[in-house]
């Protein structure tokens, strides 16, 4: 008898959403059937995110809520990141329940598996609200920026993921806890940025945990990537999300010149050396900065994303004071601010002088007002349409 699977696969980020789509393409290759409700499969598959506590709490709950409906031939399956970092949870709710992270091995050894699958170009599908199809059509009609429609239409973006996992320390971070580096071969990459352009896509998204680590495990690296993708003819733009300060080496910075590269995300995450230092990133701020600003100099359509923590435990006015001056900067076209959580198994869960939650609400709200202001000068509607999810 043919099984059948239901897979959940929503309310994460990109790239565990993109495995979540590699698991759905593992079962349908070894002969599952997808249904779309619950009640008519024999797997309940849910891929889940716990980068904060808000987005764990929301699915513990939601697994809570599925488990009480199962049928006893039923079997709950926890995909992604929550079983890796809150195992006793989830058994509290299910202990029969099947755990996995985020490694498509497993899956496959678990379940006997006899076929594999190959790097694809994959179409991320989300319904856009009424106000975002609104900025979309007036970006489409007036702006026609590259970037608002990166941001705002996913189905018009090719999605890759080039590698998951990273090798990062960071005292903050328990997502590195979920999957060990795995980096998928150049070859495959550019086979499936091939199946994307014959599909008519022009802006392309290369995922992962982090960027600057690519290749790191099988013997190659992110400026062999990148070289062999400004080699393409076909005019496309590329999107980099995940990308951490410290690979930001020479050659990578040459390649980035090029027309191609559309968007990439920097999280620098604080402005002061001490908090970085603290949270063990491994950069100078003042050489990203410089860094930064070559990027900015040798090409003008590249808009450059960055992730901010405020309140990281000990982090004092002065500290504040420093990353404010980085945004003053103006290098930034968007500024994602987190108030910063603590999160399980990690070393500045148990770091001293924490900060009240309203001065974190009050310095990500000053950053954001920061960006604002700063848009509002330079004349850029576009920045400002970048930033506006989190603008009150």
């Amino acid at each position: 008898m043919l099984k059948k699977f239901y897979i959940y696969n929503r309310n994460t980020c990109t790239r565990v959403k993109l495995y979540g789509i590699d698991v759905e393409n593992l079962f349908l290759e070894n002969g599952y059937k997808k249904t779309k409700k619950v009640e008519n499969s024999d797997l309940v598959i849910i891929n889940t995110c716990s980068f904060l506590k808000s987005k764990e709490k929301y699915f513990l709950d939601l697994i809570n809520k599925i488990n009480e409906k199962l049928k006893d031939n039923q079997q709950l399956v926890i995909i992604g990141c929550l079983p890796s970092i809150n195992k006793e949870n989830l058994m509290e709710i299910n202990n029969k329940m099947i755990l996995f992270g985020r490694d498509l091995n497993k899956i496959k050894e678990y379940f006997n598996f006899k076929n594999t699958i190959k790097t694809k170009a994959t179409q991320v599908k989300d319904k856009l609200s009424f106000c975002k199809n609104l900025e979309y059509l007036f970006n489409k009609i007036f702006l026609r920026s590259k970037h608002i429609e990166y941001r705002l239409k996913r189905n018009k973006v090719c999605y890759l993921q080039i590698s998951s996992g990273c090798q990062g320390r960071c005292t903050y971070c328990s997502e590195r806890f979920t999957t060990k580096l795995k980096s998928r071969p150049i070859n495959e990459i550019l086979e499936a940025i091939e199946d994307g352009i014959s599909r008519n896509y022009k802006l392309f998204g290369l995922n992962s945990d982090d960027a600057s680590a690519y290749g790191k495990d099988i013997n190659s690296s992110l400026e062999e990537l990148l070289k062999e993708i400004v080699k393409i003819k076909d005019k496309i733009y590329f999107s980099i999300p995940e990308f951490n300060p410290n690979g930001l080496s020479k050659e990578v910075l040459n390649y980035l010149k090029d027309e191609k590269f559309l968007y990439i995300t920097v999280p620098i995450q604080s402005g002061s050396q001490r908090i970085l230092d603290l949270m063990q990133r491994p950069y100078k701020i003042n050489e990203v900065i410089e860094k930064v600003k070559h990027i900015k100099e040798n090409n003008k359509n590249l808009k450059i994303n960055t992730h901010i923590i405020v309140g990281f435990p000990g982090e004092t006015n002065e500290d504040f004071e420093r990353t404010k001056k980085v945004i003053k900067t103006g290098l930034f076209d968007r500024v994602k601010v987190f108030m910063y959580n603590e999160r399980p198994n990690t070393k500045a869960k148990d770091y001293p002088n924490k900060v009240p939650e309203e001065i974190k609400l009050e310095r990500r709200n000053e950053l954001l007002k920061i960006m604002k202001i700063q848009n509002i000068k330079n004349f850029s509607l576009t920045n400002l349409i970048l930033n506006k999810e989190q603008l009150k």
